[in-house]
Order: structure tokens, then sequence, then C-alpha cells
């Protein structure tokens, strides 16, 4: 007879996480509530937690071509740096928008496909999870999740993917300049100045008229009638 031990394929205990039954209830007080941009990540960041059970959670923030530093930290670090093998994951992260598993004794991120219906099963080689925030098509920033603690199956995806989302609409903020506010300004006359910031914007919504007029603050009709006058 076969020894059960030797031949039975053992994995890590999947530890369910209990995901609070109120978490949309504290999203949506986060969101109508949001005044101040840093404070909302924040608050996003500890939502994220409670959800998740990961305590180390970061947003790694482009400050060069080739280096991100941690703006926002769930630790509420400021300005914190990378270790240089996730500053090379997190170019390749926010280059090319995929999702990212750091692993130990590998050199480079392999990629993992957030559409799959199964759960990712970590396993204890997997360090960190890269998860670039996006909006139209464009990244933001990249998130950076301490995977050393969490168990195999445990993550609520789904629930992660959806402030992931939440947090690049408030991020939005930061990274298009001049951002004011999502609802239509009063009619302004048209200002030479104006085109440079247009541009700039349209390019950073991946071409996308409609979220660059609200990011402006205008209508999509003010924003057409200002590209036709200033071109």
């Amino acid at each position: 007879m076969y020894d059960v031990a030797k031949i039975q394929n053992y994995r890590h205990a999947v530890n369910k996480i209990d995901v609070p039954n109120d978490w949309m209830v504290q999203l949506s007080s986060v969101l109508e509530t949001r005044q101040n941009d840093d404070q909302t990540i924040q608050q996003l960041l500890k939502l994220m937690v409670s959800m998740t059970t990961i305590d180390n959670i970061s947003i790694a923030i482009p400050d060069t071509s080739n280096r991100f530093q941690a703006k926002h930290s769930s630790r509420q670090v400021e300005n914190g740096v990378y270790s240089f093998a996730v500053q090379h994951s997190l170019c390749r992260a926010f280059e090319s928008g995929s999702v990212l598993v750091i692993r130990e004794g590998s050199e480079r991120a392999e990629a993992f496909n957030r559409d799959a219906l199964s759960p990712l099963d970590f396993s204890h080689r997997d360090h960190c999870l890269l998860v670039p925030l996006r909006l139209r098509q464009s990244t933001l920033a990249v998130l950076v999740l301490d995977l050393r603690n969490i168990i195999a199956g445990s993550l609520p995806l789904q629930e992660l993917w959806f402030i992931c989302s939440q947090l690049a609409h408030t991020m939005a903020t930061q990274v298009v300049p001049n951002f004011q506010t999502l609802y239509s300004r009063p009619y302004q006359r048209v200002q030479e100045s104006e085109l440079g910031e247009i541009q700039q914007t349209v390019e950073k919504c991946g071409g996308n008229k409609t979220m660059a007029a609200k990011i402006l603050g205008l209508t999509p009709r003010q924003l057409r009638y200002r590209l036709s006058k200033l071109s």
C-alpha cells in the first residue's frame, strides 16, 4: 500500500479572509465626504488594509524615468524607496499596465491574469503584487502589496480591483495638471494659453476628450469649441 503522506500534493491551508459586510458603506462614505485627495487616498488604503489584512500597502509614483517613490503608504511612510528588484518590476508594470507578481529567487516578475476566475494561489515565495492604477488606458501609478504574510487563495480579488479603480479616479486629480472639479465650470473666454493644458490633458486621458473635459471642468461641447478655436 502506498504511503499517502508521500504521494499527496499538500498545499498551504487557505485562510479565508472575512471581508467586512459594510465595506461598500465605508467606501461610499469615503467618496461622498471627499475633500482632500491625499486624505481620501489614505482612507482608501486603510479600507484596503481592513479588507485584505495586508498592513504594508503603498502607491508607487514615478519620480524619474527609472525610479519610483512610495508617495502614499498604509504605514504612513512619506516618499519611501523600493529595492532595485521592485524598482525594475515597477517600471515594467507601469509601462505595460499588467498586474505582476514578484517571487523569491526570480529575476523577472511574472504576469498575472486579473480576469482569471480562480484566485491567485499565493505561496511563501511570493513577495509583492503590483497592480497598475489605470484610468482611460493610462497608468497613473502602481499599487504595491506585500504578500509575505498572505495565505494561498485568501485575497478578495474582486473587491481589491474595485478599490483600485477608485484610487485611480482619485489620483487623476494629482496626475493631470490644474485639475479643479469633475463638474462643469461657468463659461469663460477662450485663452490661447489654454491649448497646451488641453492637449496635455487629452494625452493623459488616452485621447478620450469626454474624460479630458470632465477633468478640466468643461463640458465636452466646451472642449470641442476651444480646440476648434485654438487650432
